[in-house]
């Protein structure tokens, strides 16, 4: 379970940083990247061998 965990933590985060850097600077385009990279986390997670 912390495995996930991190792995969907750290996909929020990186995605808010990206969007930030894009000048995506309303909560609405934040959020949607933050949701982006929640998405990619758990995939990554997902193909990973445990």
């Amino acid at each position: 379970m912390p495995f996930f965990l991190s792995f969907l933590i750290a996909g929020a985060v990186s995605g808010v940083i990206i969007a930030f850097a894009l000048d995506m600077r309303s909560p609405k385009q934040l959020l949607q990247g933050a949701l982006g990279g929640l998405l990619t986390g758990l995939l990554i997670a997902l193909l990973l061998p445990r």
